[in-house]
């Protein structure tokens, strides 16, 4: 975990979207995904469920933001 793949899973859970994160941070939509994946894979984890087409923060997702905000 650095803190790129922080600053873009705050970012996705500032915007609820990680099409919305992508245009605020100028990157592409799969790359934000793409770093989620591999954040969710490094820490084995599920930190976002999409049920139709939103975005929702899982548990462990919360708690990895709180301490994201630290």
């Amino acid at each position: 975990m650095n803190l790129r793949q922080l600053r873009i899973f705050l970012t996705v859970c500032q915007e609820g979207s990680m099409s919305k994160a992508a245009k605020k941070l100028y990157m592409t939509q799969p790359s934000i995904s793409q770093t989620i994946g591999e954040l969710e894979q490094e820490l084995n984890i599920k930190l976002f469920e999409k049920i139709n087409k939103h975005l929702y923060l899982t548990y462990p997702g919360e708690i990895l933001r709180e301490y994201s905000k630290e």
